[in-house]
């Protein structure tokens, strides 16, 4: 009972850390944030995000490898089109302008579509993460079902929410990481 408290701290250790490798800015940086008027949208802010949401998501373990595997083609889907010209797609903006400008925003491949799911997928996780520290009492899956219900469900198909139910099905808690955390990479 002893060992499998500690196993449990130390997980929690390690998604404490991946949490806070996830933020955007730290909490010197509130009174920066508040001057500036224009949002960030730097691709490659969002593709650093993304990368290390991944981490976070493998500490966790199996449970949520669709979410996984969504978020790595996305990230793939933009990376492509950034590494094609870098100048010209610095900005998430820039991309999504022109996909708007060639009428192909709305298609199923589009990086705007990435951007909107990557931005989805990042809610999605900052919730779950935030509900794995203030409430250990509930199950993980319970906690994915409540940030998936809040978060992705009102943007997925009944196909989609019925695949991701299932992938939530097996009871899993964080699992244990060798001698690094998941912000090591």
């Amino acid at each position: 009972m002893e060992r499998k408290r500690k196993e449990m701290e130390k997980a929690k250790s390690g998604l404490r850390l991946a949490m806070e490798e996830l933020c955007l800015c730290s909490p010197g940086d509130v009174e920066e944030k508040q001057e500036q008027v224009q949002p960030r949208s730097s691709t490659m802010d969002l593709l650093s995000v993304s990368k290390q949401l991944l981490h976070v998501l493998d500490e966790i373990g199996p449970t949520l490898l669709v979410l996984r595997q969504d978020i790595q083609q996305n990230i793939q889907r933009l990376q492509d089109l950034h590494e094609r010209d870098s100048s010209k797609y610095v900005s998430l903006t820039a991309i999504v302008t022109e996909e708007v400008e060639q009428e192909t925003a709305k298609k199923t491949k589009s990086c705007t579509r990435a951007i909107i799911w990557l931005s989805r997928s990042i809610s999605f996780s900052k919730y779950l993460l935030e509900r794995l520290l203030k409430a250990p009492e509930l199950s993980l899956r319970e906690i994915v079902e409540e940030a998936y219900a809040s978060t992705l469900k009102p943007w997925h198909g009944w196909i989609s929410s019925a695949a991701y139910k299932l992938s939530g099905s097996n009871e899993a808690r964080p699992r244990k990481r060798s001698s690094h955390s998941a912000a090591d990479g």
